[in-house]
């Protein structure tokens, strides 16, 4: 080699050797980092051991098991697998894989050796019974793909596990990731929602609380709500002072439990002790409004009407508390106005309304109410509209405002004469639909039964039914409506007219509800219930079965049947 050409070659040389030494870390990613010898398995034999299943404080189940790992098989798939009532009685050998599906995969890699491990057992996704569990590992590298791979090595044990329904599961599973707190305050949510269902729910939750901390004492005050709305009556209201009982026991000064239990005694007409309570929890002031809506519900019970009045707007005198305690001032707000239309306040019974509507809102579902008292009684036609048109769609029963609404263009139909008049008319048929249930409450009151005139006037039938087989009289009757049945009659409703699934005379309808009251009306208005008659029975005859005197002289009893 010529002297000339060993600079070039050196150069080349040394150029390659800083290329690599440059490009070194990307081939390092690219081919990836070195492989780790593999270790021999371990002596022995790779098993499980010890299985045993648990539910927790929580409520869920928990397998805990042993194993021991030699290495082998190296794609290794251990997981806990649940049977269900039809895998359960197709099978007979213990040392076979359940067929069943339903399982939980162990995420986390074995290690070679023993160790401990807990794993918790995968919902089912619907109500049903385990009567097995196991613990499995299968081999990936296998000929039987379809089957999740090769079995190596099982253990199972008889457990019964009870399932429970999808929403309890649900909700299980919410409870354990609040805390106690939260949990407590959805259990209030689901009493005062006062659906059946609901409180069932709540109750177990309560329950489920005290079993992990029986000092809770809150939870105590909360089941004996559920006590006497489930089950109302000198019954319950034993029970919940019993449970109110425990909750001093644990906490004596509890102020939520002491108010409710004022509550229990004034519906067990011990006023003197439930006096003594509210006395001595409102020196304190406390933030449960309940105080003064009991308080004025037992002066009411006592007829103590102007004490009962101040105890609400006690209540009502502490701002909006956007808490469930301010139910306590809904309450507040419709006793008080139930004693202010007693004494026929009206001025107070609007100022009160008034007041509601500063209180919540235009749109607050109070609007309905306040709408029908505009409607029939101040007779203002196009305040209950705008009323009953806020309370549309809002968080709150639909069909009340609806009803408004439709009575209230009814109203403003029968009294429009220019342009407007058929827009209100076909508003009121979108909201309410005519037929006898708006016939019965348009009679409900002087303000609005004049329009009944002008329906009849344009077709509609007095006497028409509805796919009850009702007629309006018959609602009247239904709803003690006496002034209501008067006004229908008025207007030429026929009291003989079969009503119902069974076809009864509407005459009849009081006979068998015993209503004096609305017999007199019905003979007022030329009933003779010596003709009247029902498969064959007079009413003399239903009116003696009742065993009532008062009621066979309402029918006409002769002085010489007795």
């Amino acid at each position: 080699m010529s002297s000339s050409k060993r600079p070039a070659i050196l150069m080349g040389i040394l150029l390659c050797l800083l290329l690599a030494y440059h490009f070194s870390p990307l081939l390092q990613q690219l081919n990836g980092p070195p492989v780790a010898k593999i270790e021999p398995p371990l002596p022995g034999k790779t098993s499980f051991s010890n299985l045993a299943v648990h539910q927790n404080a929580a409520g869920r189940w928990i397998a805990d098991f042993d194993y021991f790992y030699t290495g082998e098989p190296r794609f290794a798939l251990p997981r806990v697998e649940i049977d269900t009532d039809a895998d359960a009685a197709s099978e007979n050998r213990v040392d076979m894989p359940m067929s069943s599906s339903l399982g939980t995969y162990i995420t986390k890699p074995l290690q070679r050796g023993a160790h401990h491990v807990s794993v918790e057992i995968r919902y089912p996704g619907a109500e049903q019974t385990t009567r097995h569990v196991a613990v499995t590992l299968k081999n990936l590298a296998t000929s039987k793909p379809q089957l999740g791979g090769d079995l190596v090595t099982m253990q199972r044990i008889d457990k019964v596990i009870e399932w429970p329904d999808w929403q309890t599961w649900s909700r299980d599973e919410e409870m354990a990731r609040n805390t106690p707190e939260q949990n407590l305050r959805a259990a209030v949510k689901l009493i005062d929602s006062e659906n059946e269902q609901q409180m069932a729910a709540a109750k177990n939750v309560l329950e489920k609380l005290l079993s992990q901390n029986p000092q809770l004492d809150d939870a105590y005050v909360e089941l004996a709500r559920i006590a006497m709305k489930s089950n109302w009556g000198s019954e319950g209201l034993h029970q919940a002072e019993g449970l109110l009982a425990s909750a001093r026991q644990i906490r004596p000064d509890s102020v939520n439990a002491r108010i409710l239990l004022g509550y229990v005694y004034a519906h067990e007409n011990r006023f003197a002790q439930a006096q003594e309570l509210f006395a001595a929890v409102a020196a304190s002031n406390p933030p449960n409004l309940w105080l003064w809506s009991n308080w004025g519900e037992m002066l009411a019970m006592q007829r103590n009407y102007d004490q009962a009045t101040a105890k609400y707007r006690e209540a009502l005198a502490h701002p909006v508390t956007h808490d469930p305690y301010d139910r306590a001032r809904v309450f507040a707000y419709r006793r008080l106005l139930q004693i202010l239309r007693q004494k026929k306040d009206l001025d107070g019974m609007e100022a009160l309304y008034k007041q509601q509507l500063v209180d919540y809102g235009p749109g607050a579902c109070f609007s309905t109410d306040y709408a029908r008292f505009m409607l029939q009684v101040r007779g203002n036609t196009q305040s209950a509209i705008d009323l009953a048109r806020g309370a549309l769609n809002k968080e709150c029963e639909d069909s009340p405002s609806r009803e408004v609404l439709g009575l209230a263009e009814y109203v403003k139909w029968a009294n429009e004469t220019g342009p407007e008049r058929a827009e209100s008319l076909n508003q009121a048929r979108i909201y309410l639909p005519a037929g006898p249930r708006p016939l019965f409450l348009l009679a409900s009151s002087e303000r609005t039964s004049p329009t009944i005139k002008q329906l009849l006037a344009a077709g509609e039938l007095i006497d028409q039914k509805d796919n009850s087989n009702q007629t309006a009289l018959a609602y009247a009757l239904e709803a003690d409506d006496l002034a209501a049945a008067r006004r229908l009659l008025t207007l030429h409703a026929h009291p003989d007219t079969p009503v119902g699934y069974q076809n009864v005379p509407l005459a009849l309808v009081p006979v068998i509800q015993a209503n004096i009251e609305a017999i007199r009306l019905m003979r007022e208005f030329g009933v003779d219930y010596s003709k009247l008659r029902y498969r064959g029975a007079t009413a003399l005859d239903f009116a003696k079965q009742s065993g009532n005197h008062a009621l066979m002289d309402a029918v006409g009893r002769s002085e010489t049947t007795l």
